[in-house]
């Protein structure tokens, strides 16, 4: 045995943390609490990484394996306080023997089987049918009754309502009637018996179903809120996709994104499938294209016109204009210098001096080189003669005008004005409103982008137009502020592209389908937030299952199962072979079969032997037999146990015959050296067949009997005359029912005396007859009983004298008349009261001699 609680502590080893942590609850509490099972639940959530626990696990400490049975100890005192329950009202309780045997009488109808009915449902035996209410009374009455018991602790009471069910102290109370006879031949029946280390198995299965229902109801509480796809997206990929959410989904963030780019595609898709006219739309867009493209070609033009490489080169020639001009008015000022008149050499003097020149040259001095200062030339201005001064004058005048200084100058000036009016002009904010719309540029960022860079140029132009230097001109404007004009002009070149397809109305099925795609891709994107939720919910879920599995009993059932083959089974199948024996019923072809193993727990049922055809026990057997083998399979049950707890039988021997009865009966007696048995019955001949048993061996019972009263059947009343001992009846009649029958008759008369007296003659009456069984003839022949028993007796008949036989058959005669109807016109008067008691104590007298001879 020692190694084989080594091979269950490795065993455990293996098992769950949570199990172990079980396991050692039940070795060192003897049970598994409501409060365990909350603790137990969260330890088992934690080993499967659902919850941190501060509760550390412990395992089974080394060695405290040991096959030790429970050692329970219960006795049922009493049953009170019953209300509401059947038809039974008792007034008072009903009281068991203090012996370790209670038989309780009752005809039919007296309340028996109620009294039974509320055991059967307060101690959880099978089967206990539906407790009923009086079903003859309309009043609403609460079911309660209070048992009072007393175990190894003390003795108490416990009120009971069937809404509590099972009572855990009354629970190994082992009752055995009609309805348990049925599941121990047509059921499977699980076997109550089991050692300790058994047990402890059937603890933490229990536990396992505890721990696993709580997780389950867990599982049930987390709902699923994830928003539910449009139909139209069940087919598409992020339809797919969504309903195929698990708890080992990862790309959330990957699957569902929205950038703008998949947002223009969207709203390009629409745009496209609304289109009426696409052909005509895109002959609209394809002029746009153009407009558009002049548009760039004309801002980038700028940057080519406003260079810095002509900038520089603008700059070089008006820095070339200046330094010439410069020397050209140096040397028209050492021409005019001291000239008496103002504005000499100036443009309009040009003009006045060429005309000079003509009106010479054509008119005044023809062939002769102008000016003529030829003797007596004259001044083609003024007319007057020339002096030499005059003549040095004009000549130096036309030195100037035709002087090479000048030419240069207005060369570079030239230069300088045809390179400034060769620079572009920047649109105006009109023109470039016009030149946007035009281009399809409608964005108004993109168009204060255009604004800007061409303010840039305007910046330029005006600088470059002032500057000397080129550190005086702003900055070229970056053309990449622009970029999107190109873009712009290639998307709508695509667009032109599709649309021209779209004309065509050969793809417009693969469009609907891509923008079902690019819909279903941004509604899984809106639904980002919950998808998240949903795949936490979907990992505890999984997480809680796995805890789940981790209550799985059927290792246990397992280990269970191949543990009673080696303590249960085998141990079990002998009983049921001994108690049929016992029960004089050996020959009768059954056995006990073990069926299966089902949540550490182990069935059989009782078949047939060598019987190969699928039939029934039930469908062979007799009646009689069919009660004795049950009554078989339920002792070899319950005996399996060493707890001192009661066995309740409710007419055990019913359709047995003479010898099952009898071995019946003995086994009865038998189990009151281990237990309190407590028998109902409604047999008189059970009665007598349990009491000749229990006097064989010498046991103290009593006889309790149930009485249908007016106010309610149950009713416990005292121990019927025959059932009781002769001297305690005759003590009874004596100073009990005769003292009352003498009060009645002295203070009220003779006929409320004869109602009394007449009961007290029939019990008389029936107590001289056992006093002839028991005493006279030494209870070597009983009624209702088949054996004559001489072994010990027969020669107490010996003892038996003239006077003796020729009491009994006065008295007999005597008290007989009154239990017939009497002649009217010689009735048999009762006797008095003194009479009666005079009777009575000759009887107890005669007894007291009888029993002296008995011992000399």
């Amino acid at each position: 045995m020692i190694d084989l609680l080594k091979d269950i502590e490795i065993w455990f080893k293996g098992r769950p943390k949570w199990l172990q942590d079980a396991a050692r609850r039940i070795i060192q509490n003897s049970e598994i609490t409501i409060e365990d099972i909350k603790e137990l639940t969260e330890l088992c959530k934690a080993e499967a990484g659902i919850v941190v626990s501060t509760i550390k696990p412990l395992g089974i400490p080394a060695g405290s394996l040991t096959l030790n049975e429970n050692n329970i100890s219960l006795r049922l005192n009493s049953i009170s306080n019953i209300t509401g329950i059947n038809a039974l009202s008792p007034r008072k309780p009903l009281n068991f023997s203090a012996g370790p045997i209670t038989i309780v009488y009752g005809q039919n109808g007296s309340g028996k089987s109620g009294y039974v009915r509320i055991l059967k449902h307060a101690c959880g035996s099978r089967k206990p049918g539906k407790l009923l209410s009086n079903v003859f009374n309309n009043a609403n009455i609460k079911q309660s009754c209070t048992f009072n018991v007393t175990t190894e602790m003390s003795t108490k009471d416990i009120d009971w309502v069937p809404e509590l069910g099972v009572l855990d102290e009354l629970r190994p109370i082992e009752l055995f009637d009609s309805d348990c006879a049925n599941v121990y031949i047509n059921d499977e029946n699980e076997v109550t018996y089991e050692p300790w280390i058994l047990s402890l198995f059937s603890q933490l299965t229990d536990a396992c179903d505890k721990v696993g229902q709580s997780i389950k109801e867990d599982v049930a509480k987390q709902v699923s809120k994830k928003p539910k796809l449009p139909e139209s997206y069940v087919t598409t990929v992020a339809g797919i996709w969504y309903e195929g959410l698990t708890y080992k989904t990862k790309d959330i963030n990957m699957k569902c994104i929205w950038p703008d780019e998949l947002e223009h595609k969207l709203i390009e898709l629409r745009k496209r499938l609304s289109e009426v006219n696409p052909a005509d739309k895109a002959k609209k867009l394809r002029k746009t294209k153009t407009s558009a493209e002049t548009f760039n070609a004309r801002l980038k033009s700028l940057k080519d016109n406003y260079s810095d490489e002509k900038c520089a080169n603008l700059l070089s020639s008006k820095n070339d204009a200046s330094i010439k001009r410069k020397a050209a008015d140096e040397d028209v000022k050492k021409v005019f210098d001291g000239v008496p008149l103002e504005g000499v050499g100036t443009e309009t003097w040009k003009l006045l001096w060429q005309s000079a020149r003509n009106y010479s040259e054509n008119v005044a001095y023809p062939g002769k080189a102008f000016p003529n200062t030829e003797l007596n030339a004259k001044c083609v201005l003024c007319l007057q003669p020339l002096c030499e001064e005059a003549k040095q004058r004009l000549i130096s005048f036309e030195e100037f005008v035709k002087g090479e200084l000048q030419k240069k100058a207005r060369n570079a000036e030239q230069k300088l004005k045809t390179m400034t009016d060769a620079l572009v002009d920047i649109p105006t904010t009109e023109q470039l409103n016009l030149l946007m719309d035009s281009a399809g540029l409608l964005n108004d960022a993109e168009r204060s982008q255009i604004k800007g860079f061409c303010e840039g140029f305007e910046k330029r132009k005006n600088t470059l137009i002032n500057a000397k230097d080129k550190r005086e001109i702003s900055p070229l404007p970056s053309e990449e502020k622009i970029d999107f004009i190109t873009i712009w002009i290639t998307t709508i070149e695509q667009q032109a592209s599709l649309l021209e397809e779209d004309a065509k109305g050969e793809n417009r099925a693969d469009l609907i389908k891509r923008l079902n795609e690019l819909e279903a891709q941004k509604w899984l994107f809106q639904q980002k937030q919950s998808i998240d939720v949903e795949v936490q919910r979907l990992i505890l879920v999984q997480n809680l299952k796995k805890a789940q599995g981790l209550t799985n009993t059927t290792q246990i059932s397992s280990k269970k199962s191949s543990l009673s083959d080696v303590l249960i089974s085998n141990e079990y199948l002998k009983r049921f072979s001994q108690e049929l024996k016992a029960l004089g019923a050996s020959k009768i072809k059954v056995e006990m079969i073990k069926t299966r193993a089902s949540k550490g727990r182990i069935y059989h049922q009782i078949g047939l032997k060598n019987c190969s055809k699928g039939v029934t026990s039930a469908e062979v057997l007799s009646e009689g037999e069919f009660r004795v083998v049950s009554l078989a399979g339920f002792l070899a049950d319950v005996q399996g146990r060493s707890y001192s707890t009661p066995f309740v039988f409710d007419d055990p021997i019913s359709s047995l015959d003479q010898d099952f009865e009898e071995a019946t009966v003995n086994r009865i007696v038998k189990l009151c050296d281990i237990r309190q048995v407590i028998v109902f019955t409604h047999r008189l001949s059970m009665v007598a067949l349990l009491e000749e048993a229990i006097k064989k061996v010498g046991l103290k019972y009593e006889v309790l009997c149930l009485r249908n009263e007016n106010w309610g059947i149950g009713e416990p009343g005292d121990t019927p005359i025959f059932a009781k001992k002769p001297d305690k009846a005759f003590n009874s009649l004596l100073n009990e029912r005769l003292a009352k029958a003498k009060k009645a008759f002295d203070e009220e008369g003779s006929e409320a005396y004869e109602i009394i007296a007449k009961g007290i003659c029939s019990d008389f009456r029936i107590l001289i007859e056992r006093l002839i069984e028991n005493d006279l003839l030494a209870d070597v022949v009983q009624r209702f009983r088949r054996s004559i028993n001489t072994m010990g007796k027969i020669h107490k008949l010996a003892l038996i004298n003239r006077e003796d036989c020729q009491l009994f058959d006065d008295f007999m005669t005597k008290y007989s008349r009154y239990e017939h109807s009497q002649s009217y016109e010689t009735p048999v008067e009762l006797p008095e009261p003194d009479e009666l008691k005079a009777d009575i104590e000759r009887i107890q007298t005669w007894t007291q001699e009888f029993n002296k001879r008995h011992a000399s």
